[in-house]
């Protein structure tokens, strides 16, 4: 293996009181040394002048008094003083060559037996005391080593670069750049670091990380992170990626993504996506719509929020969409009575990430995703505009809002009626009740209770049990205007019960 100057001048100052002085080629790769003469004097390598010797030309030489250049700027030099033992030091760096070949033929016994990217990451730590780590392009750390307790912040967790540390990264202006930069390139946060980043398929998937612990010597680094890199890129060539997606998930994130770009799923496609994942039609689903919060002027990284949601609740799938990020939960999976711990863990997630969300109405089907991903967005269009201090907006929370300025658009009655109503409707066909019938004819009565009974041929003290038994199902607040106007025009879309439904009048 060849070593540049820097790697030579940090063995040597080491043991010896070393002059080093650089030249314009100072960053060339040498081979092992050589007793200088004019045979050699050309051919690539660290040449030791043990005496004094006529006129050298261009090159790196370790001399032990000061040599008679004929190009000094072209001439690398590191002076010992006379007093060595040229021999000693030439066995020296010997060694020194010895110890990089050793690492570099260990690396390749790893990629020659197929072993993992913790086994370069561990190996090169071992060699060199330097700290170092692999992420992918969702700072999931792939592999790291370093020293207990370690100072560079980027290396304080095992599995997942902290949040606070992916948050001030992500909002630096020039993220975009450093996932375009190519070769060994200096990022500082809070020491010095060198990154090399990785691509596949023409774009971005992680990158090695090398913590700086002097910057003196920081052409030795770039030439130990440079190989490594190599290495690095060869397992990846392999394997083709840092980290192996489940076929679960790599078939959901497909479905989902053609679902947000409009394509309608055949049953052939539903009827595959249960086989291979366990996703049925009868399962309830929420669509979640990702923002960044534009008055912080913050952007999202996809990559890193599609990882951390999935990661966060179970029966999720997240795809990017448009440099954003849509999730589709499935609750029946996630659990239907965590609904609250939801939307609460999900404020944290929003507030934490300086984002906002949208969520659509729960909802059964895989086939209409791309209407639910609209609620989404009309939960954030219309949120923003009343309550603009939430982190999260749910369509059901303005669903009055969109009628009143769209009618039904887009949407079928039963996507944007009030939904309790669609709970009284699913109770009365699960309980053989009329509670549904019940709220309506309350409604058609101009509120008046006796009327209502009347009309519906039951007792008065009947009806205001069914009623009490109705606020116990949805919580309707029927003192409140809006929700009276949005149930009265619900009622108007869903048509009246007798049109479309039959009940038992006297349950």
């Amino acid at each position: 293996m060849k070593l540049n100057a820097d790697v030579l001048y940090y063995h040597l100052s080491q043991k010896y009181d070393v002059e080093y002085r650089k030249g314009s080629n100072s960053e060339e790769e040498l081979g092992r040394p050589r007793y200088y003469s004019s045979e050699v004097a050309d051919s690539g390598c660290l040449l030791l002048l043990p005496g004094s010797e006529s006129p050298v030309g261009p090159g790196t030489y370790l001399c032990f008094q000061e040599p008679d250049l004929t190009v000094p700027e072209s001439a690398t030099l590191f002076l010992l003083r006379p007093c060595e033992n040229s021999r000693e030091v030439y066995n020296e760096l010997q060694n020194i060559y010895d110890y990089y070949d050793d690492w570099e033929n260990s690396c390749l016994q790893i990629v020659e037996k197929y072993q993992d990217y913790r086994s370069l990451i561990r190996q090169t730590y071992q060699t060199f005391q330097i700290p170092v780590c692999l992420v992918d392009n969702q700072f999931t750390i792939i592999a790291s080593a370093h020293e207990e307790n370690s100072p560079f912040a980027l290396f304080e967790d095992e599995i997942q670069i902290n949040l606070d540390t992916v948050n001030d990264i992500i909002s630096n202006p020039h993220m975009r750049n450093l996932e375009t930069a190519r070769g060994i390139f200096d990022f500082d946060y809070d020491r010095n670091y060198k990154l090399y980043n990785f691509r596949s398929g023409g774009k971005y998937c992680g990158r090695l990380i090398m913590g700086i612990q002097d910057a003196c010597f920081s052409g030795r680094d770039s030439l130990i992170l440079g190989k490594l890199a190599e290495f690095v890129e060869l397992l990846l060539q392999r394997y083709g990626s840092f980290q192996f997606t489940s076929s679960v998930q790599t078939y959901l994130h497909s479905f989902l993504s053609d679902s947000l770009a409009g394509k309608v799923p055949h049953s052939r496609d539903i009827n595959r996506l249960s086989q291979n994942t366990g996703w049925s039609e009868n399962h309830t689903y929420m669509m979640v719509y990702f923002l960044p919060e534009h008055r912080l002027k913050k952007e999202l990284y996809p990559p890193y929020l599609v990882s951390q949601v999935e990661e966060r609740w179970r029966g999720a799938c997240a795809a990017e969409h448009q440099g954003n990020v849509v999730m589709l939960l499935n609750l029946s999976m996630y659990g239907p009575d965590k609904l609250p711990d939801f939307y609460q863990s999900l404020a944290y997630l929003v507030r934490d990430g300086l984002m906002i969300a949208g969520c659509s109405r729960t909802f059964s089907g895989l086939r209409e995703l791309n209407l639910y991903f609209k609620q989404s967005v009309y939960a954030i269009e219309f949120g923003r505009k009343k309550d603009a201090t939430r982190w999260y907006f749910r369509f059901d929370d303005y669903g009055l809002e969109y009628l009143l300025n769209y009618g039904t658009g887009i949407f079928k009655p039963e996507q944007v009626c009030h939904p309790a109503l669609l709970l009284l409707r699913c109770h009365d066909q699960m309980r053989q009740t009329s509670y549904y019938l019940t709220l309506f004819t309350y409604f058609e009565q101009q509120f008046n209770m006796s009327q209502a009974a009347n009309r519906l041929y039951i007792h008065r003290s009947t009806f205001i049990n069914r009623m009490e038994r109705i606020q116990e199902l949805t919580r309707l607040n029927l003192d409140d205007y809006d929700t009276r106007l949005y149930l009265e025009l619900s009622f108007r879309l869903l048509q009246e019960p007798e049109e479309a439904y039959s009940y038992p009048l006297y349950t």
